[in-house]
């Protein structure tokens, strides 16, 4: 026993005189870590990146400061109480670090959060707004068809942190129910005047693949060069999954003007996903909606 302690005293000695060596030579002195190349990116395309402050080319958002490598997701505490016309949701984002409510938040297209409610069946379809009160928690109310089975999907940006996105199900009292998969509807719509049609043949699942949709003149034919921009962007796209677990939000790859609105959606997988494009027209926002096969 004492022949152990002795030689365990004497090891520790040994490292302890080899550390103290390596800490102090030059050769292992590593330089201190440099400040990155690029300091400020646009949230909703990463892949732009300026060190000086700017706007993104693609979709003309305000460039904003990169956050340090952080890639912990945002827990959102999310409450959904019955209303006489449809529902009042409440989110409230915590740290997940501090687990405190976070107070400040990037604006992105011109809104601190980006809420989208979609029936389960995938009916119904809302892009909304939720309010930031003064304890930090989102609150809105939201106005549904029926009750029944909702998802909400919800888009924000926490100062210094990555873009986040959210989504979980609930529902306004009635047991949840599996509803028939929407057909497939890849023929143009009608709306507001415009006839908007969909070029999906591009698509493949796990690969940034483009996604082309075309406005014209319902009457004329002729194409709609006259799209206004739309919290910052030319338009906004939402992808869901049938079953309703995969939820994409994107925007056009280049900011246009005409008629030709091109995506570069990552599907992840195959499968039947149904899309909501929208845009702006004369003060209307107008939205067409298509159900399309992925493989």
């Amino acid at each position: 026993m004492i022949l152990r302690t002795a030689r365990y005293r004497a090891c520790l000695a040994l490292a302890f005189a080899v550390l103290q060596l390596l800490a102090f030579s030059p050769v292992n002195q590593l330089p201190a870590p440099s400040a990155p190349s690029s300091l400020y990116w646009c949230p909703m395309h990463p892949d732009v990146r300026l060190d000086t402050p700017g706007v993104c080319p693609i979709c003309g958002m305000k460039l904003v400061p990169m956050p340090p490598a952080r890639f912990g997701s945002y827990p959102v505490d999310l409450r959904a109480t019955p209303t006489l016309s449809g529902v009042r949701l409440r989110l409230a984002v915590t740290d997940p670090t501090t687990h405190a409510i976070v107070r400040r938040f990037e604006t992105v297209h011109e809104r601190a959060m980006h809420l989208f409610v979609v029936s389960e069946g995938l009916e119904f379809f809302a892009h909304e707004h939720p309010v930031e009160q003064r304890d930090g928690v989102f609150m809105l109310d939201v106005a549904l068809p029926q009750r029944g089975t909702y998802m909400a999907i919800a888009d924000f940006l926490p100062a210094g942190a990555t873009p986040q996105t959210f989504q979980q199900a609930f529902t306004t009292g009635e047991s949840f129910v599996r509803h028939p998969v929407p057909a497939l509807d890849a023929a143009p719509k009608t709306t507001d005047g415009m006839r908007i049609s969909i070029d999906a043949s591009l698509l493949k699942s796990g690969e940034a693949r483009k996604l082309t949709f075309r406005a014209e003149d319902a009457v004329s034919g002729a194409p709609v060069t006259d799209l206004e921009p739309y919290l910052g962007a030319s338009a906004h796209l939402l992808i869901v999954s049938v079953d309703l677990t995969e939820a994409i939000h994107g925007h056009p790859t280049a900011d246009e003007k005409g008629s030709n609105l091109a995506f570069a959606p990552v599907i992840p997988r195959t499968g039947r996903y149904k899309c909501w494009l929208q845009v702006q027209r004369r003060g209307v926002v107008s939205t067409a909606a298509f159900v399309i096969d992925v493989e």
